[in-house]
């Protein structure tokens, strides 16, 4: 009875901690592990960073630090590119945190007397940016609108979010569910010694699978297929596992070893054998003058053999190189 009570509380915690996340204070989601904001019909990739306190750290919504803040928003829909935006932080003063929407927004009288910060509407090709200060924890809004071209339609996203944000999030719920994990293995200890030689086993060709080794890919090297150039990676992640999102740091040099340090990468790949791509979006974010590209949003969601191709275009004559591994 006790075991099967446990099992039972297994199997709600789990089912707790896997359900779908959605950070839907109003405009943000999570969409296959990058941060998307719905303006209407609208997207675009959304994040926050605090350089200064949290160096490449990104956030959906919540800042738990204060400090100078970037807000990004990297255009999925060309539309965007085309539309007149405006941003406007404001202090949330409706009395509902988290769960305020454009209707709470909408019935506060004087706007402007609550607003931090306003970028009246401007067209910015496909990143709009801002930089805010936060000198205070505390509750806040931001609204971003977006007007179509021809002026006929205004699209608006509302987002609340917390600077000093000390919300625990799920780690109840991962407490909870190794406190359980450790009851049910006591309780089983005996059926499992039992088992102990095919257990071991099993775990072995498990760990052949799970993960291939982040160093193996850093010491190898990658030849662009007409050997225009020499491509190394590493990853952030060691072991490299499924389903973590991460970002590597790609090393770029001609075939005779000069670094190549303003070249434009565009990022493909997928699984051939199962004629798929990638789940997500990969792209860079920032180099360092040195040859080294930082490359955020990867993932593989499977086990199994992964390519990853990078187009490379140095100015001249483009070139294609594709790194292989298998998880």
């Amino acid at each position: 009875m006790a075991s099967a009570f446990l099992r039972t509380g297994l199997i709600v915690a789990i089912a707790l901690l896997t359900l779908p996340r959605a950070y839907g204070h109003g405009g943000v989601v999570e969409e296959y592990d990058l941060c998307v904001i719905n303006i209407g019909y609208l997207k675009a990739h959304f994040k926050i960073y605090v350089p200064q306190e949290s160096g490449h750290e990104q956030y959906c919504e919540d800042i738990p630090v204060r400090g100078e803040s970037i807000f990004v928003m990297e255009y999925l829909h060309e539309g965007l590119s085309e539309a007149a935006i405006d941003f406007r932080i404001i202090e949330n003063t409706t009395g509902k945190g988290t769960f305020a929407r454009l209707a709470d927004v909408e019935a506060i009288e004087d706007l402007d007397a609550i607003t931090v910060r306003y970028e009246p509407p401007s067209t910015v090709p496909e990143v709009f940016t801002l930089l805010q200060g936060f000198e205070a924890d505390g509750e806040y809004i931001g609204i971003v609108t977006a007007a179509t071209a021809d002026g006929g339609k205004r699209y608006t996203a509302v987002f609340p979010f917390e600077v000093g944000y000390t919300g625990i999030g799920y780690w109840p719920w991962i407490v909870a569910a190794v406190l359980v994990l450790q009851l049910n293995y006591w309780l089983m200890s005996r059926r499992r010694a039992r088992r102990a030689g095919a257990a071991v086993a099993l775990l072995a060709g498990v760990a052949l699978v799970h993960g291939a080794s982040a160093s193996e890919l850093a010491d190898a090297e990658w030849t662009s297929r007409d050997g225009r150039f020499v491509v190394q990676v590493e990853p952030e992640l060691e072991p490299l596992v499924i389903n973590r999102i991460h970002a590597w740091t790609l090393r770029l040099k001609t075939a005779d070893g000069a670094p190549v340090t303003d070249a434009t990468l565009s990022i493909e790949g997928g699984m051939p054998e199962h004629d798929h791509g990638l789940p997500t979006a990969p792209r860079v974010v920032s180099t360092d003058g040195e040859g080294g590209y930082r490359i955020e949003g990867m993932r593989f969601h499977m086990r199994g053999a992964w390519e990853v191709d990078v187009s490379i275009d140095g100015g001249g004559p483009s070139d294609v190189v594709t790194i292989e591994f298998t998880l």
